[in-house]
């Protein structure tokens, strides 16, 4: 029998991104991007930003 090794994937880069330019990039308002750094501070992880954010806007054509 063969030996498996599991490895996991990890992706590079920083674990934490700025709140604000999160929000910018992702076009959300003003008081919307206040309300996140106020309550997850100027550096957050990814996961909580989306799950904090608010929904988006849909894109009609």
């Amino acid at each position: 029998m063969k030996n498996i090794q599991n490895r996991q994937v990890k992706r590079p880069g920083p674990r934490e991104l700025d709140v604000e330019q999160h929000c910018k990039k992702h076009g959300v308002d003003a008081a919307e991007t206040k309300k996140l750094v106020k309550l997850l501070g100027p550096r957050a992880p990814l996961h909580e930003l989306h799950a904090n954010a608010p929904p988006k806007q849909p894109r009609w054509r």
